[in-house]
């Protein structure tokens, strides 16, 4: 258990029941509870077959300073890419100190908006969304997120995908910029760089083969996405971290 600060507390304990990577919130009158799970089978990034599950306590009188009520939406949902990444970077910190205590503190806070962005009502702020009145047609939308983040790898095309989940393309194109506020390509693209970035931290490959992980077959064309999205090439960003180490 580490002690944050005067409202905040993280516990993380290496898990091995964990079936699959999840976010789940809970409250009391007086405290949020998050609660993580990040399972080495589903994480887009290398766990080294460990998982882990944190829980995060935060006392509701540290959200009193932005003078508006937090409206909690509890449901278990699966992580993005993005949570899983801030998940990992806790896991890693090294700093020590008042430091230390900064960056985990953005580090919640950041996964406490993040829980409620990813929650679908959330986002929606809708009771008469097309999708969330047909169940059937929001859980192929679901899948099909999920199907997504489970072959980054892969050459990931709107037909596939389609065809994976069982509907039609312009409905799958349709229904994902509705519910996820992004287009396919890019979901995509955002989590192909994220997870490229994060393989570059830990270069046990090289940048040929971190682009084929995230589903690049051209180095070329691979550099090039990554200096849209970062501003920076890939080889840049692999010399920033090396002199920064």
């Amino acid at each position: 258990m580490e002690i944050i600060n005067d409202f905040i507390i993280l516990h993380i304990d290496q898990e091995l029941d964990i079936e699959n990577s999840f976010c789940e919130t809970a409250q009391s009158n007086t405290h949020i509870f998050l609660n993580f799970g990040l399972y080495a089978n589903d994480c887009l990034f290398d766990l080294a077959k460990s998982s882990y599950f944190f829980k995060i306590t935060i006392d509701k009188s540290y959200l009193e300073k932005y003078q508006e009520q937090l409206e909690l939406n509890i449901e278990k949902q699966s992580i993005c890419c993005n949570t899983q990444s801030k998940l990992l970077e806790i896991i890693n910190c090294k700093l020590t100190g008042l430091h230390r205590k900064i960056f985990l503190e953005s580090q919640i806070l950041f996964l406490l908006y993040q829980s409620q962005k990813n929650n679908l009502i959330f986002q929606l702020q809708c009771d008469s969304c097309d999708i969330l009145n047909k169940p059937i047609e929001l859980n192929k939308i679901q899948n099909a997120r999920k199907f997504i983040l489970e072959h980054l790898s892969e050459n990931i095309t709107i037909p596939i995908i389609a065809a994976q989940v069982g509907t039609n393309q312009c409905y799958l194109k349709k229904g994902f910029k509705e519910i996820y506020r992004q287009t396919i390509f890019e979901f995509i693209q955002e989590n192909r760089m994220i997870k490229a970035r994060h393989l570059l931290q830990s270069p046990v490959q090289n940048i040929t083969e971190i682009a084929h992980e995230v589903g690049y077959s051209s180095l070329s064309s691979f550099s090039q996405a990554y200096k849209n999205y970062f501003g920076m090439s890939p080889t840049d960003q692999l010399k920033q971290i090396i002199s920064n180490n």
